[in-house]
């Protein structure tokens, strides 16, 4: 279906057929129903930030725009989003980091580990380098696609087996990973393994990996970690990874001028909803590790910068971007500045360190 076959204008006094899934309105007014695609389950944090987001949406255009979700990839696949997006296959989409290296090369910037443990500080520096810096923004422009708002991942945590006392302590070890976070355990001599979080639990529990990261502290209730994990980590990665919500862009400027305000203005306070969600879900595993007796414990400061230091992830992005003709280094220049003004306004504390506190 075209992306035009999801909206309708009802012209005075003429009769009218709704065409597709578009739902009908009154004389002379448009309505669109938006087709939203994700890869997450409809109870997850981020689809509740996104139902919230489709409520005010609604609410704010009277009805006239309203959103039909698609959970669980029922719709297209993760590493589909971005051209199901362009092509019409779907409205709006979940896009995670981790596919779309390809697609949003330098959006891949705010999966360096070691630059900050703050998802909210994150989320901010990816709305602004969208509206800051060019090179960022014409990777979204050239796929067709208008960023509307970023959902929150929280800082990774590893969880494991038997406990470790440095980096080093990794080595060997088969450790579930994704994204730059598994090339920052090469480095320290560990084994990424790419496996879908749903494979972790009985995994684990078979001796197939030893660990897993790349997840934070809220999804663990989803996969069934949160009661069957001896030792979590706090490795000092930090926030790992990212997933946004995009529009088509020939979509959104079809759109009338106050639709598009309203969309505009229900992003304004996604961050906001979506910190409050992954807050609700990482008190509830907070809870069930304590309850567990999970053992909590962290690297020290001079073992992450020297971890940092060692695997030159930072360099090796640039080097491998510019490569590809990006001003990769301008992009993370900006990235690191937005960070260092945004850190000192926030008061948010990731619920893996929230836990930690509580249980110290």
């Amino acid at each position: 279906m075209s992306v035009t076959g999801r909206r309708v204008l009802l012209a005075a006094g003429l009769g009218a057929t709704c065409l597709g899934a578009a739902a009908c309105s009154g004389p002379g007014q448009e309505s669109y129903v938006l087709e939203y695609s994700t890869y997450s389950t409809a109870t997850s944090d981020q689809s509740r930030t996104v139902q919230a987001w489709a409520q005010e949406v609604e609410q704010l255009t009277d009805g006239g725009v309203t959103v039909r979700f698609h959970y669980s990839q029922s719709l297209v696949g993760a590493d589909e989003a971005i051209q199901a997006s362009l092509d019409g296959r779907t409205d709006l989409a979940q896009v995670g980091s981790l596919y779309a290296a390809s697609d949003l090369a330098m959006y891949t910037v705010i999966e360096l580990p070691f630059e900050t443990t703050n998802p909210e500080v994150q989320m901010r520096a990816i709305e602004r380098l969208y509206e800051e810096n060019d090179t960022y923004r014409e990777d979204f422009d050239r796929q067709g696609i208008r960023l509307l708002y970023p959902l929150p991942l929280g800082s990774a945590l590893v969880g494991l087996n038997d406990p470790v006392e440095r980096p080093d302590d990794l080595a060997g070890l088969s450790i579930r990973s994704g994204g730059l976070t598994s090339e920052a355990l090469l480095t320290v001599g560990a084994n990424p393994v790419a496996m879908t979080a749903t494979d972790v639990y009985e995994s684990m529990e078979r001796g197939v990996i030893d660990g897993y990261t790349s997840l934070a502290l809220a999804n663990l209730p989803t996969f069934g970690l949160s009661d069957s994990t001896p030792y979590l980590l706090e490795p000092g990665i930090g926030v790992y990874a990212s997933s946004i919500v995009v529009i088509n862009e020939d979509l959104f400027d079809s759109m009338p001028p106050d639709y598009q305000d309203a969309l505009l203005e229900a992003s304004g306070s996604a961050i906001e909803t979506g910190l409050e969600e992954m807050d609700a879900l990482g008190r509830e595993a907070c809870q069930e590790v304590t309850a567990a007796g999970t053992e909590f414990s962290s690297f020290t400061d001079e073992q992450v910068q020297d971890w940092k230091q060692r695997s030159g992830l930072a360099e090796a992005w640039v080097a491998r971007n510019g490569e590809r003709g990006y001003d990769a280094q301008g992009v993370l220049d900006d990235y690191r500045r937005i960070i260092t003004e945004e850190s000192p306004v926030s008061t948010y504390a990731d619920p893996l360190v929230a836990c930690m506190e509580q249980a110290s």
